[in-house]
């Protein structure tokens, strides 16, 4: 059996008498079975329109730990938790004959996202500060530091359709007849009927994070109306740059959601995000005298500490300097 054979089954062009004779193929020696993973693993890296790491990627990580990088331990962890997610993806069972698990790329057509013509009230918190917005359905939104939420005074018949810009901890009314949309600025809309539920979605991120904790929902792509279903306790990143991979997989639920108990939280966060967060959190702004700096990764949480104390943990367990001058913040290497 050849590789171009294989991977005409994965793309799914295979009659069904050449699935049988894949599947005897398979059946005869564990060395087969080792190939097809091999292949199949392989495809599913280069294929899956939202992959969960890209060679690039994968190239750079193994380059800033072979660079004695001084968060070396922190990213090869973070790595072998990427590649295993990855080969769990690649790996279905072709010889008991299972159907492949929902993901980004199996979705569903939508005929339209419901506009809302009623008249609105946009709520806006500043940065520094968070809030909270009780809808007119009795749902109600936790807004986050610099977010926006626009809402009708009054929901329509058909359904409940609010706009986010920024990122919102949100639990909704229950109606399965009354679904909610919310729509934000990446072309993404989150579709729920009665649902608790995480969404990151500023204009200014390269990315939106969705983060399901109950109920149902699912995310409508605009541009296609193509409709993908959500899990309990999992989390969708999609990239501004369709060209660019997505990922799902587990929800962290206290890296996406502490926020809303006053809890600031960093995972192996890259630089570039630490510093919005901070920017959100603490209405201040940073200047970076070194672009290396954007190379580091911060792991700790936060309760109460000012932005001095977490400048400061910052300064003691990296070579990353700083200066405070009112409001703006500049890092520097020491």
């Amino acid at each position: 059996m050849n590789k171009e054979r294989i991977i005409k089954h994965l793309r799914g062009l295979t009659s069904a008498s050449e699935k049988e004779e894949l599947l005897n193929w398979v059946n005869q020696n564990e060395e087969n079975a080792a190939l097809l993973n091999t292949i199949r693993s392989e495809f599913v890296f280069d294929n899956l329109p939202y992959r969960m790491i890209d060679r690039q990627t994968q190239s750079e990580v193994m380059r800033r730990v072979k660079d004695n990088h001084p968060f070396r331990g922190r990213i090869l962890r973070a790595a072998a938790v990427v590649l295993i997610s990855l080969m769990s993806i690649a790996v279905y069972e072709l010889v008991n004959k299972k159907e492949e698990s929902p993901s980004l790329s199996t979705v569903t057509s939508v005929k339209i996202i419901p506009e809302q013509r009623q008249i609105t009230t946009l709520y806006k918190v500043n940065p520094g500060v968070k809030g909270l917005v009780n809808l007119p359905d009795g749902s109600s939104v936790w807004l986050n530091s610099n977010s926006t939420l626009e809402v009708p005074d009054k929901f329509d018949s058909l359904a409940r359709v609010v706009e986010l810009n920024g990122e919102g901890y949100f639990y909704v009314e229950s109606n399965s007849e009354w679904p909610m949309f919310v729509k934000t600025k990446k072309g993404i809309t989150v579709k729920v009927t009665g649902t608790e539920f995480n969404l990151l979605s500023y204009d200014n991120d390269r990315e939106l994070k969705f983060t399901l904790l109950s109920g149902q929902a699912s995310l409508i792509r605009e541009s296609t109306k193509e409709e993908f279903s959500v899990k309990v306790m999992e989390e969708i990143v999609i990239p501004g740059n369709p060209k660019v991979a997505g990922k799902r997989g587990a929800a962290r639920v206290k890296l996406n959601t502490g926020w809303k108990d006053g809890l600031l939280v960093f995972e192996d966060t890259p630089m570039t995000d630490v510093i919005k967060k901070m920017e959100r959190w603490y209405g201040v702004s940073f200047t970076v005298s070194d672009s290396n700096i954007y190379s580091y990764c911060f792991t700790a949480t936060f309760t109460s500490e000012s932005v001095t104390q977490v400048l400061e943990l910052l300064r003691i367990t990296s070579n990353i300097g700083y200066s405070i001058k009112n409001k703006n913040v500049t890092l520097h290497f020491k």
